[in-house]
């Protein structure tokens, strides 16, 4: 067990040492230019420890959305009582915390995406992602079906937009501003448009919701 702890120790502190190498070499040289045998020399590495933890460089900007998407989903799952905006709001927090513990790899990604059609292409992907698993968790919530009810797909897509705004403008600040309060405020300017979807969708639906029953 100690030599299980040790390991996971070790591979914990060689990722976080390609991410932090990686995103002083994206800076400095440009992401193009950056080779994967350049991250893992600087990172003290051989390269195949490097391919043990991403597959290629580009997932090193785009580290660790799978437990943030999974994050968020928790967070609205976790929401058992209030309303539909509160869960989406639960949910907006976690994303907004996330990229508020590691500010320089956002603030890297933005600019690189901004710069290079791939990479926006990834990110755009990523986001569809998120708009995707947050309609079938509000689908869930209002118990409509979200393949002939525009309902849960337009909550979704209007908190991203909430979500979208809060994170551009803290990434043309330069990190500096408070983001988990800058999407609250986004967040919060939304709330009338989520809370008349819900009103809508309640009187349309069975009184008794799956959320409620399951």
């Amino acid at each position: 067990m100690l030599r299980m702890d040790q390991r996971r120790a070790r591979g914990r502190r060689n990722r976080e040492a390609l991410i932090a190498a990686a995103i002083e070499l994206f800076t400095a040289n440009g992401y193009e230019q950056t080779t994967v045998e350049q991250i893992a020399e600087a990172a003290g590495v051989a390269p195949r420890t490097f391919f043990h933890h991403f597959a290629a460089k580009e997932d090193i900007l785009f580290h660790g959305y799978a437990d943030r998407l999974a994050e968020a989903t928790r967070r609205f799952r976790a929401t058992r009582t209030g309303s539909l905006w509160n869960a989406l709001a639960e949910a907006s927090e976690a994303v907004a915390t996330a990229i508020a513990e590691h500010p320089d790899i956002f603030l890297v990604r933005a600019r690189m995406y901004g710069e290079l059609p791939s990479l926006r292409a990834t990110m755009l992907r990523i986001n569809d992602d998120w708009i995707d698993q947050m309609t079938t968790e509000v689908a869930r919530w209002l118990d409509a079906d979200a393949d002939v009810d525009v309902r849960p797909r337009l909550a979704a897509t209007v908190i991203n937009g909430a979500n979208r705004a809060a994170i551009d403008l803290w990434v043309s600040g330069g990190g500096t501003g408070d983001l988990v309060a800058m999407m609250a405020d986004a967040v919060r300017l939304v709330r009338p448009t989520i809370d008349r979807i819900e009103r809508e969708a309640r009187t349309v639906s069975s009184p008794v919701r799956s959320r409620d029953v399951g």
